[in-house]
């Protein structure tokens, strides 16, 4: 159980680290025509935030707006305000900025943090076995059975 909070929080940190970099970096000169100084060290700590955040939460695209709305909001709170508060975005840019890209990346990063932790079963799934019939067929039914050969008159 610990070990794989621990493997989703890496797995979920790095994700985010190199989102977080790049969208800091371009996003930062696109709009304001400088980078801060520290970049890497901003995307680090925003990331283990965000993905201390997406490990507690583990939102993911299938309840992401249904069952898990709450986390989702929550999410949205906890990312805008590192856009804003580490990343040093003005407000409406740094809303826009985390409302894009935790709608993208918290689902995909939840999809790899799934694949990559959840056990799988052992062995090959055989395709060459034929497959068993789904339901027997009904009683008295008006269709003909196509196993059977029509009978010889």
């Amino acid at each position: 159980m610990i070990l794989t909070l621990i493997w989703s929080f890496l797995i979920y940190s790095l994700i985010l680290f190199a989102i977080s970099y790049i969208v800091v970096e371009y996003g930062q000169n696109y709009l304001y025509e400088e980078v801060p100084k520290g970049v890497a060290w901003k995307s680090l700590l925003g990331a283990l935030i965000l993905g201390t955040a997406l490990t507690w939460t583990h939102t993911g695209f299938a309840t992401m707006f249904t069952d898990d709305i709450r986390w989702t909001v929550l999410l949205a709170i906890v990312w805008t305000g590192v856009f804003i508060l580490i990343y040093r975005f003005q407000p409406w840019h740094g809303f826009g900025l985390a409302m894009a890209t935790l709608l993208i990346f918290a689902g995909m990063s939840t999809l790899v943090v799934d694949s990559l932790t959840v056990p799988r079963p052992p062995g090959r799934i055989d395709v060459d076995k034929p497959a068993q019939k789904i339901r027997r067929p009904t009683t008295g039914s008006l269709a003909p059975n196509p196993t059977e050969a029509p009978a010889a008159k």
